[in-house]
């Protein structure tokens, strides 16, 4: 169960409004006549570099990702892409030095370009401007709440790595997937595992289970506490670690596949409060 996003409006002065941004995909919805700008920086504040997107910019007829406010590295024509009628939802990755920017449910970006002078990014900017006023949900501020069942809750991945904080006595689960549900093969990440003494990353395939990589991780997590942690899964590379260190926990499947899904949930006597940035 996850509480109501808030809302947060933007007039149409073109002013970024910032927040930080923890992981490396930004997940929203707004609702908007034309031109949703997000800006790319590393502070809370404009800088130089920094990475634009325009959704529905130029009345409402193109897109674009743009550079040092200089030429757009990419411009694709997407009429009517958003709407002041409703919420419409889109996803921006900002990894591996490259910004790909999507509509939720399609994997396949709609435009993307490699970032020409790479820098550290760790804020964003959104705004809308030119007439256009704006209505906006971010996703990664919802709280989600698991209970004890062991039961999966999925959700959609666009890139190749996810960060989230969770709060529980034990059991933190996730789950990799190629569809929102439990499919084969499925790599389980089990964080407090053990009445909170070890985790694993354990592979499903054809109805069986085989942990791949165990450690020791007394106390991992805490109830009390909303601890942070990140998964990695490019090319089969799956780590696991505190935001910010070296991996406690990894293993490289040599025949790995598409994640387009993340499961989370709670069980063996655990319920969890989670946000994640994915």
């Amino acid at each position: 169960m996850a509480d109501e996003i808030p809302a947060l409006g933007t007039d149409e002065n073109k002013e970024y409004r910032f927040r930080q941004l923890h992981g490396k995909t930004l997940r929203f919805q707004v609702k908007t006549s034309h031109d949703c700008h997000v800006a790319f920086t590393s502070a809370a504040e404009e800088t130089d570099p920094m990475v634009e997107v325009f959704i529905g910019a130029w009345e409402g007829a193109a897109s674009a990702i743009r550079f040092k406010k200089a030429d757009d590295l990419v411009k694709v024509d997407t009429p009517d892409i958003v709407t002041e009628a409703e919420y419409r939802e889109f996803w921006i990755a900002v990894d591996h030095n490259e910004v790909r920017v999507g509509k939720a449910g399609e994997w396949e970006p709609l435009m993307q370009a490699p970032i020409p002078e790479p820098f550290e990014i760790t804020h964003y900017g959104y705004s809308t401007g030119w007439g256009a006023t704006g209505w906006w949900k971010f996703l990664n501020d919802r709280v989600l709440n698991t209970e004890d069942c062991l039961t999966y809750n999925f959700e959609p991945v666009y890139g190749d790595s996810i960060t989230f904080s969770v709060a529980c006595s034990n059991d933190a689960h996730l789950a990799l997937t190629s569809g929102a549900e439990e499919t084969s093969p499925m790599y389980e990440i089990f964080i407090g595992g053990w009445e909170n003494q070890h985790s694993a990353i354990r592979l499903n395939k054809e109805g069986k289970g085989d942990d791949m990589a165990k450690v020791e991780t007394p106390d991992v997590v805490c109830c009390e506490e909303e601890r942070k942690f990140y998964v990695s899964f490019r090319n089969g590379q799956i780590k696991v670690g505190y935001k910010d260190t070296d991996p406690f926990l990894e293993w490289t499947d040599p025949e790995p596949w598409k994640i387009t899904h993340v499961g989370y949930c709670t069980g063996w006597g655990a319920t969890g409060k989670w946000k994640l940035e994915i």
